[in-house]
């Protein structure tokens, strides 16, 4: 076994149930992330403080929190908060740089897709929650892949985020103990697996100063916009980087599209 690889995984979308379930008004969840090696880590880090040195001056950057200073794809786009001072043009620039540094890690994406209104159509009562879902779904292929191309590998996520939500927590609690498992008649994905291939439970860092994480946060982001509000040029930007392994599609749909009532 040779090799070490971090998946960083982010979310987006709102994972509230949409009506008549719930008041959700977004009919998508997305879990995404990005998979690096050391080196493309490496470089992730020099690249990505380039990039916001370039395009945030430094009176700008002492007008908010440290926690603020990164790369935040949502925001970009907006001009919101620390890059509220730029233009529509610097905000283009600014994200063709970063889709540009995506494609150089040549990094493997991952990302799952949940449809919270078919979900609920489709299973009633038994439907998982759309983000433990997302979750468990992801970290399971990555496993799979990781024993597909016989190497190691750790998962990174945001601290912000399991350190506001209790049911994130529980979930985590449970990945050593009882395994990724996703079961149930007909459900998808079905399968089993212990993450033999990943070393310990998944970690969490502030992403601020996690870089992988800044960029699974473009990655969901723009998986999210593509099947939410059907803007796709950032997303088929990546196309060539998702995984492609045998009967693997990605970014895997849930629930299945021939499942859809």
């Amino acid at each position: 076994m040779t090799g070490s690889l971090t998946l960083y995984l982010d979310n987006s979308g709102d994972p509230g149930w949409t009506p008549p379930f719930g008041k959700s008004i977004t009919t998508w969840y997305i879990a995404g992330g990005i998979v690096l090696t050391p080196e493309a880590d490496q470089k992730a880090g020099i690249e990505v403080q380039r990039i916001l040195k370039k395009y945030i001056p430094e009176t700008q950057r002492r007008k908010f929190t440290p926690r603020e200073y990164e790369i935040h794809y949502h925001k970009i786009v907006g001009g919101h908060d620390i890059f509220d001072h730029m233009d529509h043009s610097a905000r283009k620039a600014m994200s063709d740089e970063v889709f540009a540094l995506i494609k150089g890690l040549n990094p493997v994406l991952f990302a799952t897709a949940i449809n919270k209104t078919q979900l609920k159509r489709v299973y009633g009562g038994r439907a998982y929650h759309p983000k433990a879902l997302a979750i468990q779904a992801t970290i399971g292929r990555f496993s799979f892949y990781l024993e597909r191309e016989d190497k190691i590998g750790s998962i990174m996520m945001d601290e912000e985020e399991y350190r506001k939500d209790k049911e994130l927590q529980s979930l985590v609690h449970t990945f050593r103990r009882d395994g990724i498992m996703i079961r149930g008649t007909n459900y998808q994905p079905m399968y089993e697996n212990t993450l033999t291939n990943i070393l310990n439970a998944p970690s969490f860092t502030p992403s601020h100063i996690s870089p992988g994480i800044q960029l699974a946060d473009v990655i969901s982001r723009c998986t999210w916009t593509h099947f939410e509000r059907q803007k796709s040029n950032r997303f088929n930007e990546l196309q060539p980087l998702w995984d492609s392994g045998e009967r693997v599609f990605e970014p895997s749909v849930v629930p299945a599209r021939s499942r859809w009532i």
